[in-house]
């Protein structure tokens, strides 16, 4: 096993998931533009620490992920530390440069799919000012919205655990722990896509970004080819898009695994139907999530 892929597909309720610059009195939504229209979209960097905090709430008692210090560098020892190890670290020397690793984990912004424009609207909270003898404040407008986002993960297998060295002018991996331990951290980053709650604003924005379509595809040969499976467009997802990639992606990947909850997609059926030729199974994303946790366990990395 070198890879394994998962792409997903997430609709949230009114929510602001990741702020950009904004103004004094102005909370906005990170966007981007595709054809001069506006799509809301949350950061890679925010989605990495939404999975990390997903992982901490539930490690076990003897089980480590560091906090990094005041200047935000983590402890940079992949051995122990779950997180360093995950989803890498570059961790200043004093005069001699920098200790780094690449992360084996890599994750996409979360796409919105609906244009935001025709799927917001503005909120107001005020900001009460304390030590003042009247209860003045200041009104700061915040942009809200409804949204399917997409999201990818891609978890380069063979670098969980080990350390790239050169030897006899080739490259080769020296592990630093077992099997069994590589397998524990690698199942915590597909686990955590169950229980995602740590995103912005949730004390009175409560919303829930776990998935609602995902696949899951174990590989032979590492690739992102799985990223490209979901085009998504007026509620329906393009069909013959979804077959091929499907298709392709099947020919290096001996499991895969399929979630889907009723009521996401116009063209459900269609879907399911895409999914029953190319011989996968459609289950819901919480028990995909689980069957392929289940899966890994039992496999050979």
């Amino acid at each position: 096993m070198k890879g394994i892929e998962i792409v997903w597909l997430s609709k949230t309720d009114l929510t602001n998931l990741n702020s950009g610059e904004g103004e004094s009195n102005l909370i906005d939504i990170k966007k981007f533009k595709k054809n001069g229209i506006e799509y809301p979209y949350v950061s890679g960097q925010a989605m990495r620490y939404y999975i990390k905090e997903a992982i901490r709430r539930n490690l076990g008692e003897k089980e480590f992920m560091c906090v990094p210090d005041d200047k935000g560098e983590p402890c940079g020892e992949p051995k122990k530390c779950i997180a360093c190890d995950l989803f890498g670290y570059m961790k200043t020397i004093k005069d001699k440069g920098a200790d780094t690793r690449v992360s084996p984990v890599k994750v996409s912004p979360a796409i919105g799919l609906l244009p935001f424009d025709e799927n917001s609207t503005i909120d107001f909270l005020t900001r009460r000012h304390r030590g003042t003898e009247k209860a003045e404040g200041d009104i700061v407008n915040v942009e809200l919205g409804v949204n399917i986002y997409k999201v990818g993960i891609a978890i380069d297998v063979q670098r969980v655990g080990g350390e790239e060295k050169i030897k006899d002018r080739q490259v080769k991996i020296e592990y630093f722990i077992d099997e069994d331990e590589r397998k524990k951290r690698i199942s915590k980053v597909i686990e955590a896509l169950r229980f995602l709650t740590d995103y912005s604003k949730q004390a009175r924005l409560l919303t829930d970004f776990t998935p609602d379509f995902i696949i899951i595809a174990f590989q032979d040969i590492y690739s992102h080819r799985l990223q490209k499976a979901i085009e998504f467009k007026d509620g329906k997802l393009d069909i013959e898009r979804l077959e091929a990639v499907l298709r392709d992606v099947k020919e290096y990947s001996p499991k895969i695994f399929v979630g889907l909850l009723p009521g996401l997609l116009e063209n459900e059926e269609k879907v399911r139907k895409v999914f029953s030729e190319v011989g996968l199974e459609v289950k819901t994303p919480d028990k995909a999530i689980k069957e392929a946790v289940n899966y890994l366990k039992n496999s050979k990395l």
